[in-house]
């Protein structure tokens, strides 16, 4: 057996603590060294991406010492690596720019609002930083992280972070204004919005002592603003030298869904100097139809004496165009001026506005020139490139309908985020001249009236025809162009996303003519499932705009009907023929009863519209009028009415009628209302009311029928008690830790649920609560409990005797009643309860035979311990005893032979693995455990 002596184990021991030693204060030594930094990627593939920390370090003195040739990456799916540095540079004196690359895939897309966080965190940051902790920034961890966001389906495009054009470090002087933005550029198109944040030292953890830079030397003189748009920080002005760390979260969005955010760590290096900022001259935001040239001279000054070299400089995703991109050429001087230039074309249409930031640094050194103190200033403008408008919007009238047209090609068609042509129509005449910019129709009044869109040309035109006109009305008609930004898979067009429309077309106004009968009525009269009737009427044409010389006599009309609202089933055979006119004022029957076995308006609503025949041939046919269709949606103590039309003319007032009583053919009237919708309310559950709408109208035109009176159907419905109570707004959960005695048993231990009274406003009949419960959170809930009424919040629970941690929601339920009745609301907010671990270990046991303090356990009651992983050694370090059960049980014997051990000082070392909800680390203890036998 190997022995060894004690002078070689003391030297041994002595070997040991020097080493550790040396290692406690070389981590001191060796993470000083963090400034600022940020993690970007791009999707290289399905959930694969190429990330890349970027770190800025100190590099003088000690901070040498702690250069990382690697750094450890967490993915955010459970896995880690660790990442070897690319390649590095000194971008500045003490400031060195490091770039650490690796490429990762995910084991598949994330769940929604669940994304990947990946993350970093290295000791530590540089010393000195002045608002945190209080300046004792060496022992604060430097940490940053990026959400990754993964679309299930490549129909839905790739997703790459944004990229940040400007560095996280820059310089300030004391007294003077200072700004920085990341200047944020997304590839894929997206928006990007700005949040500023508190740095973290590591996830979810905010770096200790914190405050904003404000806070250092504060005063009237003292402040900063944020822009959330453009990122901008502007310091007006700092008042102590030294080092600032602030944070911005620079988030991206597509189609309104948020994408995850990059934590941007900056750093901010203020001096004590005799410096102003350069001036910077440029325009303000900026925008052109694609196809314009961009041509701008931006010019910076320094007014300082002596004289100072200005270096003029631009950032943007304009500069990052895969066709045309724009151009600025950096330059220095005092002043210095330099040309920005874009030929923009129809590639670079899009929703979002091109962010360009142009900065002037001025060159100014202190110290001997070994302390750069230079200024430097932003000016943030914003360019958009819009779709051109189509060209020479032109009309056809003839036979009911209008034919637009406008030119092909159109200047943009052939761009990759083209989609097509809309059509868009207003009542009346608009002849508004929109702003060379000014996109879409929002607000102006115009409806679309394309479902599909216009794509394809007719030779040198693009024809679109409207059906949907009536005879006599004023038509304005503008066309757009359709763009989103595409969205790429493998260099394919997958998906799209940011729609945004061209400026609009010249307007075009168009008058019908009155060369066609006007449909006035569709008129329910009776409701049935057989047999009812329905009034239908329609105006005569105008003598004048028919031209009976170009369309003489004989005259008739035709009636057809279609079983629905939309007109969609006309029949070929006509439901009434007139009788044939010899002159055009003979022709004045314009009205008819539908009647018969197959006519049920309790269960369908009806369309009709009318051909008129000059001769033997059909001049057109009028615009469709449908029957308006009640529907009645029953709720707890209300009904809830609201109707369909499909008519030419426009309806402005519709009255409500309730039958009084029911099934009495007595109607009063409830309310006249402007809108398609009204409710009942105060009903008594269980019973039955019946309503019907009349709808009233005008087509404006003064020698049509006015007002027009059309009615729906009888529709009925009995409100239902189908609504469930609000859920509860508040509710906690206490185990009470913190007043429980280290002796109380877990047999004793209780959750005590509280929430508060159901909400009257919300939940007039709630009669009862139900309490539910999940062990460990796992997302199974059981009901464990109900009230005895609205007043009973409280409930005393123990889930098991080994365990309380989970979580809980309660619910309400209402009264039952005839209506329905007996629903359950939505459940609460969950809360979560943890159990309340104790264990204690003696320091000494007497095994010596006499019945008492025999065994070597822990006090008792202990609770919620898994295990432990407990082992005793002798002086020697040899371990005589060692288990994992918690009640140890050791009877002072070697475990190794069974004898009985000497008396004397054993040293333990217990983990203590812990029953909780939450993850936690496992409580270690040692010491020396007295083994005494009296004598023995």
């Amino acid at each position: 057996m190997l022995t060894i002596s004690t002078a070689a184990r003391q030297s041994w021991l002595s070997r040991l603590l020097f080493l550790l030693l040396f290692l406690f204060f070389s981590a001191n030594l060796w993470a000083t060294h963090n400034r600022a930094g940020e993690i970007t990627y791009v999707q290289i593939g399905p959930n694969t991406i190429r990330m890349k920390i970027t770190t800025y370090t100190k590099t003088s003195g000690q901070s040498a010492q702690a250069d990382r040739g690697e750094l450890d990456i967490n993915w955010g799916d459970g896995t880690s690596e660790t990442v070897v540095r690319d390649n590095f540079v000194q971008i500045y004196p003490d400031i060195r720019r490091n770039e650490y690359i690796a490429v990762h895939t995910y084991p598949g897309a994330n769940l929604p609002n669940q994304p990947y966080v990946m993350y970093m965190q290295d000791p530590n940051r540089n010393e000195n930083i002045l608002n945190i902790n209080g300046g004792n920034s060496i022992n604060v961890e430097f940490y940053l992280q990026t959400e990754v966001y993964l679309f299930a389906s490549s129909a839905a495009g790739s997703n790459s972070s944004p990229i940040l054009l400007e560095p996280p470090v820059d310089f300030g002087i004391v007294g003077q204004v200072f700004q920085h933005t990341p200047n944020g550029f997304d590839l894929d198109g997206d928006s990007i919005a700005y949040e500023l944040i508190t740095p973290f030292s590591d996830r979810g953890t905010p770096v200790p002592g914190f405050v904003p830079v404000s806070v250092i030397n504060p005063g009237i003189n003292n402040n900063f603003t944020f822009d959330v748009r453009t990122g901008l920080f502007t310091w007006n002005s700092p008042q102590q030298a030294g080092e600032y760390n602030i944070a911005i979260l620079v988030k991206s969005y597509r189609n309104g869904q948020y994408l995850g955010g990059i934590v941007r760590d900056i750093q901010i290096d203020i001096r004590n100097a005799q410096n102003t900022p350069p001036i910077i001259t440029a325009p303000t935001d900026i925008c052109v139809q694609a196809g314009e040239n961009i041509n701008f001279v931006v010019t910076a000054t320094d007014n300082d004496i002596p004289s100072q070299i200005v270096t003029l400089t631009a950032t943007s995703g304009a500069f990052l165009a895969a066709s045309s991109p724009a151009t600025f050429a950096t330059a220095q001087g005092n002043p210095v001026s330099s040309t920005f230039n874009w030929n923009t074309n129809c590639s670079h249409i899009r929703a979002q506005p091109y962010q360009v930031v142009f900065k002037a640094r001025d060159t100014y050194f202190i110290n001997g020139g070994n302390t750069d103190a230079s200024l430097a200033t932003f000016t943030v403008m914003e360019i958009r490139v819009v779709a051109p408008p189509p060209q020479n919007v032109q009309a056809q009238i003839n036979s009911g309908r209008v034919t637009l047209t406008w030119d092909a090609p159109y200047a943009c068609e052939n761009a990759d985020g083209f989609f097509g042509f809309t059509v868009w129509r207003k009542d009346l005449c608009d002849p508004f001249i929109p702003d060379s910019c000014e996109t879409g129709l929002a607000g102006r009044g115009y409806t679309r009236i394309n479902p599909t869109l216009v794509r394809t040309p007719t030779g040198n035109q693009y024809v679109f025809v409207d059906n949907n006109v009536v005879q006599g009305s004023l038509y304005s008609y503008r066309i757009l162009g359709e763009f989103a930004t595409p969205i790429y898979n493998n260099g394919n067009i997958v998906n799209y996303q940011g729609p945004v429309s061209s400026v609009p077309s010249e307007e075009l106004c168009v008058r019908m003519a009155r060369d066609l009968p006007l449909m006035t009525n569709a008129d329910i009269n009776t409701t049935l499932t057989t047999n009812a009737e329905i009034f239908v009427q329609w105006s005569k044409p105008d003598a004048l705009e028919l031209d009976t010389l170009q369309n003489p006599p004989p005259y008739r009309y035709e009636l057809f009907r279609s079983p629905d609202q939309a007109g969609a089933n006309f029949i070929s055979a006509p439901i009434f023929v007139s009788p044939t006119y010899a002159t055009f004022a003979a022709a004045n029957d314009t009205n008819f009863t539908d009647i018969g076995t197959n006519i049920n308006t309790e269960d369908l609503a009806y369309s009709y519209r009318v051909a008129f025949y000059s001769g033997a041939d059909t001049l057109g046919f009028t615009s469709i009028a449908a029957t308006i269709r009640l529907n009645v949606a029953a709720a707890d103590g209300r009904n809830d009415l609201s109707w369909t039309i499909n008519v030419p003319w426009r309806n402005y007032q519709y009255v409500v009628y309730l039958e009084t009583p029911t099934n009495s053919g007595t109607y009063t009237v409830l309310d006249t209302v402007e809108t398609r919708n009204y409710t009942h309310i105060g009903l008594t559950n269980g019973e039955t009311y019946c309503y019907y709408v009349k709808g009233i109208g005008t087509y404006g035109i003064p020698t049509v029928l006015d007002p027009l009176y059309n009615k729906s159907q009888r529709a009925c419905a009995t409100p239902l008690d189908t609504l469930p109570p609000c859920p509860i707004s508040a509710i906690a959960a206490v185990v009470g830790c913190d007043n429980i005695d280290d002796n109380t048993a877990m047999r004793d231990l209780f959750n005590t649920v509280s929430w508060r009274r159901a909400d009257d406003s919300c939940a007039a009949d709630a009669a009862y609560y139900r309490v539910y419960f999940s062990p460990y959170c796992s997302g199974v809930y059981e009901l464990v409990g109900q009230s005895n009424g609205i007043n009973d919040t409280f409930l005393l629970h123990q889930p098991d005797t080994n365990n309380l941690a989970g979580c809980y929601y309660v619910t309400v339920t209402d009264s039952l009643e005839a209506g329905a009745g007996g629903n359950e609301s939505a459940p609460s907010a969950a809360v979560r309860t943890e159990n309340c671990p104790v264990y204690r270990l003696p320091n000494t046991f007497t095994p010596n035979g006499d019945g008492q303090n025999e065994i070597f356990r822990p006090y008792l009651p202990y609770r919620y311990v898994k295990s432990v992983d407990f082992l005793v050694v002798n002086r020697w370090g040899e371990t005589v005893f060692s288990t994992t059960d918690p009640n140890i049980g050791w009877d002072g014997s070697d475990q190794r032979n069974g004898q009985p051990l000497a008396e004397g000082a054993y040293f333990y070392t217990c983990v203590v693995n812990l029953n909780t909800l939450d993850p936690v680390p496992a409580l270690k203890l040692s010491g020396y455990i007295e083994l005494l036998r009296g004598g023995q």
